[in-house]
């Protein structure tokens, strides 16, 4: 069954729990609704057995907070799954209890109670989970310095609880969790922020050489092409024909690598309008005018700016400024799909920095 609230005006949250056999529609639901992050079968020997899972989901507004309970299960991403959601977020995993082995590149790798797990989800992925509790983090790749670990390498590493750097890292996490129901909006991407800094500290201490994981030239080419897009946002003239000519390809296979988000010009101006949407609402941007935050966004005609965002979000950036003073989480929640989509992918595909 699956829950969306807000908290009474705090953080927007989803809360979803299954139970029944492995065979079940509910097993069948709790699969698709993570099917947006992986691939979810039960192991082998404990298909016979009865199944229970539960997850609550935190949007912190520039970042993911996963709670989740559940019996054995395995977790695997492909080549192939990888390519379908085109996902460009690290997964930081927890076991607040019990554990499992991540399994990349051919090595199997334990991860045990209070261990933290790195996830690069645009990377394949196999994992076993025990029955276990766990608490993970969802960061946007654009939130994290590029050269901190040599961030494509840190896929598959495990920061190991009695050492300080895994300890602080996963204590953070635990303690960012046990926090969220209770953050405004503005204090949730502000920690978001505080939360990003610290991973990328994390992750550049002791940074192992592991081998950077195979990936296609199609997911490098899109991790490519949207860190220049998101780069020149502020910039009117950034066009399809730009970015082509930037990569040295044409239109036709531009067009095709961003087909699943209604193209790239479609897909440039959702970005500057999620980023408008931030800037508007954010406390630290309320002294500055509305249109001068579009302006800065590559926008340069206010009542057209007014317009689309209204036709995004189905609220004037006036209203949506209002509602976050007053510490509703209506500006969030205006982004939401239509009733009846699954939420979490909606909010994964639109996570990115703000």
């Amino acid at each position: 069954m699956q829950q969306i609230g807000t908290n009474g005006s705090k953080v927007q949250t989803l809360n979803y729990s299954v139970s029944g056999d492995t065979d079940s529609d509910s097993f069948k639901s709790w699969q698709q609704l993570l099917a947006s992050l992986f691939r979810v079968t039960r192991p082998f020997h404990r298909r016979e057995h009865g199944f229970f899972a539960s997850l609550t989901v935190y949007h912190l507004g520039l970042a993911l907070v996963l709670h989740g309970k559940s019996d054995a299960v395995r977790y695997s991403r492909s080549d192939a799954w990888t390519l379908r959601d085109d996902l460009d977020h690290l997964f930081i995993h927890v076991c607040s209890q019990g554990g499992g082995h991540l399994r990349r590149a051919g090595e199997n790798r334990r991860l045990n109670h209070l261990d933290v797990g790195i996830v690069d989800l645009a990377s394949p992925l196999d994992f076993v989970a025990y029955a276990s509790e766990s608490v993970s983090l969802v960061l946007p790749r654009s939130l994290l310095s590029p050269t901190t670990g040599e961030l494509d390498r840190q896929h598959g590493r495990i920061l190991l609880r009695d050492t300080p750097v895994g300890g602080l890292l996963g204590q953070h996490i635990m303690t960012l969790c046990q926090t969220a129901p209770r953050l405004w909006l503005h204090e949730a991407v502000a920690l978001a922020r505080v939360t990003a800094n610290l991973a990328d500290t994390c992750l550049g201490i002791g940074a192992v050489s592991y081998p950077a994981p195979t990936t296609t030239s199609h997911g490098g080419l899109m991790r490519s092409i949207r860190g220049y897009i998101e780069a020149r946002l502020h910039r009117p003239e950034l066009a399809p024909e730009e970015v082509a000519s930037a990569f040295l390809i044409s239109r036709s296979q531009l067009y095709r690598l961003f087909e699943t988000s209604g193209g790239v010009r479609h897909y440039i101006s959702r970005r500057r309008l999620r980023r408008a949407l931030l800037d508007i609402c954010s406390p630290a941007l309320r002294h500055r005018r509305i249109g001068d935050i579009a302006y800065d966004l590559g926008f340069r005609n206010e009542a057209h700016f007014s317009r689309i965002f209204h036709d995004a979000f189905g609220s004037s950036p006036r209203a949506a400024r209002a509602a976050s003073k007053r510490g509703d989480a209506e500006w969030l929640a205006v982004a939401s799909p239509a009733p009846g989509g699954n939420q979490l992918e909606h909010w994964l595909k639109e996570l990115m920095a703000g």
